[in-house]
């Protein structure tokens, strides 16, 4: 694990909350999985930012993953995945709220309304 893996775990780790249909036993192979919301996180006080994270009817044809991340001054950001393997419902929640995150901070950048000189 490099450096910044660790410091970006760090961050998630710090911020997760679980609700429903997690269980603390399986919180660090959870952080894992969402680390790469780490650096995107950095930019916002810690105790400012809250990931909450449930599942609803694991484990069967119908199980979603839902990922908020609550953010001071913005409506909460929501990721959703119906995948059925969670591994992968919980990447694909990362990377949606990752895009979200991203989408963002490119609306509050104020150097987006200023035309780009060569």
């Amino acid at each position: 694990m490099t450096d910044a893996s660790a410091e970006e775990q760090d961050v998630v780790a710090g911020r997760l909350r679980f609700g429903t249909g997690f269980a603390e036993s399986e919180r660090q192979r959870i952080i894992e999985r969402l680390a790469g919301l780490g650096r995107r996180l950095l930019s916002y006080p810690g105790d400012a930012v809250e990931l909450r994270l449930s599942v609803k009817d694991r484990d069967t044809p119908q199980q979603r993953v839902t990922l908020e991340c609550v953010l001071p001054g913005t409506e909460p950001l929501v990721a959703h995945s119906y995948e059925q393997d969670l591994p992968a419902a919980l990447a694909e929640v990362r990377d949606e709220l990752i895009h979200h995150l991203d989408r963002l901070k490119t609306r509050r950048d104020p150097r987006r309304d200023h035309p780009h000189r060569p």
